[in-house]
């Protein structure tokens, strides 16, 4: 399922797009932080967009047709609750979500 469309500019702060040579880079990034158990281990990941500092990415999940807002840790994790995230059902609802 190819990603939807989305703007940007509706997100508080910083973001850019992902271009296609810096997203397998990220995709690389989230899945080294997975632990099992995480809700997005496993799971098929498009890198989108980027928020300053790398930390924050906007992921599209092609299988399931949503969204998910991760924060990374910048480490291997243990825990299932970590990098935190939070899937969105649209665009909508991640500008939602970002604006809290």
């Amino acid at each position: 399922m190819a990603v939807p469309p989305f703007d940007l500019a509706r997100l508080p702060g910083e973001w850019w797009e992902v271009e296609s040579s810096d997203a397998v880079e990220i995709e690389h990034a989230l899945r080294r932080e997975l632990p099992d158990g995480h809700l997005l281990h496993g799971v098929n990941v498009r890198a989108v967009a980027v928020r300053r500092h790398l930390k924050d990415v906007v992921f599209w999940l092609p299988a399931v047709g949503q969204w998910a807002y991760v924060h990374l840790t910048g480490r291997g994790e243990s825990d299932p609750q970590w990098p935190s995230v939070v899937c969105a059902p649209d665009w909508d609802a991640v500008v939602a979500e970002l604006a809290e």
